[in-house]
């Protein structure tokens, strides 16, 4: 049924790759709703997606005035979702091409029996290519640390490959999100496993492509560190 399925993807300066992902997403899941939302991108990113893609019930730019984040935009985006009453899967990717759309209908398979399902790079059958040794030693510091903290039953707490049920989305959409960064999907999980809501994974092949514009640095690592401790306390 059209509408079922809604894609959310947050931009700024993501100019290059989002024509080629948005058509990736329509060739794959053509009946999904594509919610895009920029950060008002000083590349102009909105108005490129809007110059090619006219039909907002099929793809719909969300501007905000100002650079919030990419949890508050994911937000926003599962917000103007849920006006949409026949929604009932709710996608989060990233606006590069580092997610596949070929898993997405593998990811709204798996949420029929779950509340959050996570692509994860961390299962026997995943793989990760295209990333050096630092981007991998912050990512495994990250996922280590949470894994010991938070417990939840996930593999993979920082990838922001998602879907998520009707149910979780309008529990997390109610939700006072405090952290930046990618560290925000380990919170939004760890909200959602407080609720009892029930988990799942499918592995991916992820690909680190070189128009990825990662901001991940050490300082960025021992915040998300910090943010793991505090919401083992809360």
């Amino acid at each position: 049924m059209n509408g079922e399925i809604v894609v959310v993807i947050p931009t700024y300066n993501a100019r290059e790759g989002i024509i080629e992902n948005i058509l990736k997403i329509q060739k794959e899941v053509p009946r999904a709703k594509i919610i895009i939302v920029d950060d008002n991108s000083p590349d102009k990113t909105a108005k490129l997606i809007q110059a090619k893609f006219k039909n907002k019930e099929k793809v719909l730019v969300v501007v905000r005035k100002a650079k919030g984040g990419r949890g508050s935009a994911v937000l926003a985006g599962f917000k103007e979702a849920l006006r949409g009453k026949q929604a009932k899967y709710f996608i989060e990717m990233d606006a590069d091409l580092c997610h596949d759309p070929k898993y997405i209908q593998e990811l709204v398979a798996e949420c029929k029996k779950a509340d959050v399902v996570v692509a994860s790079r961390y299962l026997p059958e995943s793989k990760i290519t295209g990333w050096n040794l630092k981007r991998k030693l912050m990512s495994f510091s990250i996922n280590t640390f949470a894994k010991l903290l938070l417990h939840i039953p996930i593999s993979d707490y920082t990838n922001g490959f998602r879907c998520y049920s009707r149910k979780a989305v309008e529990f997390i959409t109610t939700h006072e999100v405090k952290s930046r960064g990618y560290i925000v999907l380990s919170e939004v999980a760890y909200i959602c496993y407080k609720k009892r809501l029930k988990f799942s994974e499918v592995p991916i092949n992820f690909h680190f492509e070189a128009i990825t514009k990662s901001n991940l640095n050490w300082k960025e690592v021992r915040e998300a560190l910090w943010t793991i401790v505090r919401l083992s306390f809360t």
